[in-house]
């Protein structure tokens, strides 16, 4: 299997049960839509299916499918890329309550990377599944709200890179104008002071001073903006 070379730090036991072919579009039901994220002005015409359609190609690829028949959930860790897989019931779960028939219902939430990361499969055409990481806190299609991994699974966990450094490409560092370096560079120096302080590893007076000097400076700075 193509996950055979890869290193588990979780495994469950595999899914033995036949997948039904409907589990990901069959509608939602009452107690589902319940665990909608409870933003009532997101439904403004309520919480019925009709509002909410499911992309009809919403399924889980063959590979993901073999990776839950060998270990239903668990973690799959290379170099400092992690991959926290959910279980076969668990993804709908997931895709449901962190909200994506609301935001983007052709994304389908498969793991976390550890840090608040979706890994997801990119549906919205009907073959070609790519896979795409997602902010659990900023879900859309918008080209800042996600970022393409690769094509298949063992690509994208063949990396051994933290999978945030993709979102480099999204966020990238602001460059500070030397203005901006400066206030920075004095608020680390405060704080660097505070700390000290608190260590007594800095005499009073030599505290106060540095204290007023760069808290003069933070002031000059401000009043120039």
């Amino acid at each position: 299997m193509w996950f055979s070379k890869f290193t588990f730090f979780d495994k469950q036991p595999g899914l033995s049960e036949l997948i039904s072919e409907d589990f990901f579009t069959k509608p939602f039901a009452k107690e589902e839509f319940d665990n909608f994220p409870d933003i009532d002005s997101l439904y403004p015409n309520g919480k019925t299916s009709e509002y909410f359609p499911i992309p009809e190609q919403l399924r889980l690829p063959e590979e993901c499918i073999e990776l839950l028949r060998y270990s239903n959930g668990g973690g799959i860790i290379n170099g400092e890329r992690e991959f926290g897989f959910f279980s076969f019931e668990t993804i709908r779960e997931m895709y449901i309550n962190y909200g994506f028939p609301i935001w983007a219902p052709a994304f389908l939430p498969i793991a976390f990377n550890g840090g608040g990361k979706f890994y997801a499969y990119d549906l919205r055409e009907k073959e070609g599944f790519p896979i795409v990481l997602v902010p659990a806190g900023n879900l859309g299609y918008d080209d800042d709200c996600w970022v393409f991994l690769g094509n298949t699974l063992e690509e994208v966990l063949s990396k051994t890179t933290n999978v945030e450094e993709e979102l480099d490409i999204l966020y990238p560092e602001k460059e500070l104008s030397g203005k901006e370096l400066q206030y920075k560079q004095l608020r680390i120096e405060l704080k660097e002071l505070e700390e000290n302080k608190t260590k007594n590893q800095i005499d009073l007076k030599t505290y106060l001073l540095s204290k007023k000097r760069i808290e003069a400076d933070l002031k000059k700075l401000q009043e120039n903006e």
